[in-house]
């Protein structure tokens, strides 16, 4: 219980830096003028914007891929009609003909979040 609580507030924490983060960025004030203007450190500010901005930067992020349809008709002609996508790393993920929209989906929604 007591980690549960911990887990609370330190997710808490993050929103909440999270927002002050967000909102500077929309108010096109300095990093000082919006710590005056809403009571804030300059220093915890700038600590959390490094923070949540390294966050951010380890996330993958997925982008539509156009194929032309010469290419494809060749796939399909040489029997080679699953459909690949190779993560950094060592992932990879195959999905054939018969492949659940909605497996595929809950898949990719997890792989979005990490």
């Amino acid at each position: 219980m007591t980690q549960q609580i911990s887990r609370d507030r330190q997710t808490g924490h993050h929103r909440r830096w999270q927002a002050h983060v967000n909102a500077l960025a929309q108010s096109g004030l300095s990093r000082a003028e919006y710590c005056r203007q809403h009571g804030l450190s300059y220093h915890a500010l700038t600590y959390w914007q490094r923070k949540l901005s390294r966050r951010r930067s380890n996330t993958t992020t997925l982008v539509p891929v156009s194929l032309e349809a010469t290419a494809v008709r060749n796939a399909v002609q040489a029997g080679q009609t699953d459909l690949q996508i190779i993560l950094p790393g060592k992932m990879s993920i195959s999905v054939g003909d018969n492949f659940s929209p909605t497996t595929l989906s809950r898949l990719l929604t997890v792989l979005e979040g990490r």
